[in-house]
């Protein structure tokens, strides 16, 4: 089953999200989706899971997809950890104990950053192509403009520069990207200050993670850093990580060409942490 609904959030109105429902869920995945894009994306993933037992949900990031919000843009870091809330709240309504949180890209920030923040009350996490930094670095002249805006001009908006071909070599991924009019292309100027500040934390603070973490990346991304990823994953204070790094592909795996094997590996680590077996 698949529906769409509303969830309340910090008194800003309402998230838009989207569930996939086995009739009998063997736990829950709760999805975090990257930059620019939305909850859509994650369909045909989130489908293949539900058909295998579990149930998932997605919201749209504020200023995403059907979310409201001004595109690109946050006041600050926390308005992004609120949406978390309200989703694992969702989600829990369902399936109180066995759930798992992943976030790709941005969303793999915001996942890290939620889980640093307090009581780790989810069973695992899976971090898809984690934004802890850029694969090619911001000049110190562009974040030093970008800090003195962040004060001046909060809300002035400018190109992201993300390019579709970069993120997966499938053509019809490339393709739909282009195509989607839930796709935004912007960055505003307190959004780059409140994701690089969120982005030093995440380093600085992932000791304090201690659930099972899962992590992919594809080992050519051009988009997020994988030498972050593993300054990361090495100061990680989960006992139980792991990190696969694919070999040829870009920065969305999930949505790669060969795609199934990171589907089905990805489907044995929930299992073996707790989902069972079968399907």
């Amino acid at each position: 089953m698949n529906r769409e609904l509303g969830l309340p959030w910090a008194g800003k109105g309402e998230l838009f999200c989207r569930v996939w429902a086995p009739e009998t869920p063997r736990g829950a995945v709760a999805i975090v989706h990257g930059y620019g894009e939305h909850s859509g994306r994650y369909r045909d993933f989130s489908a293949w899971l539900s058909e295998r037992g579990w149930l998932v949900a997605a919201c749209d990031l504020p200023g995403h997809g059907n979310s409201p919000g001004r595109r690109g843009h946050i006041r600050s870091f926390f308005d992004y950890l609120a949406a978390v809330d309200a989703l694992l709240a969702e989600v829990r309504r369902a399936v109180p104990a066995l759930v798992f949180l992943l976030g790709h890209s941005l969303g793999g920030l915001i996942a890290a950053r939620y889980l640093e923040q307090g009581p780790q009350a989810v069973a695992g996490l899976i971090l898809s192509s984690p934004f802890f930094g850029l694969a090619l670095p911001v000049p110190a002249w562009k974040r030093a403009l970008a800090r003195g805006l962040s004060r001046l001009w909060p809300a002035l908006s400018l190109p992201s520069g993300i390019k579709p071909e970069d993120l997966s070599h499938d053509p019809q991924v490339v393709k739909a990207y282009r195509g989607d009019p839930l796709v935004h292309r912007v960055a505003t100027a307190r959004w780059f200050t409140e994701i690089s500040a969120a982005q030093a934390a995440a380093l600085r603070e992932a000791h304090r993670i201690s659930v099972p973490v899962l992590i992919i990346q594809g080992g050519e991304d051009r988009l997020t850093e994988v030498a972050a990823t593993r300054r990361f994953a090495a100061r990680c204070g989960t006992p139980d990580l792991t990190l696969r790094l694919y070999a040829g592909f870009y920065h969305e795996t999930l949505n790669e060409l060969g795609k199934a094997r990171v589907w089905q590996g990805l489907l044995s680590w929930l299992e073996e942490r707790g989902g069972g077996r079968g399907g």
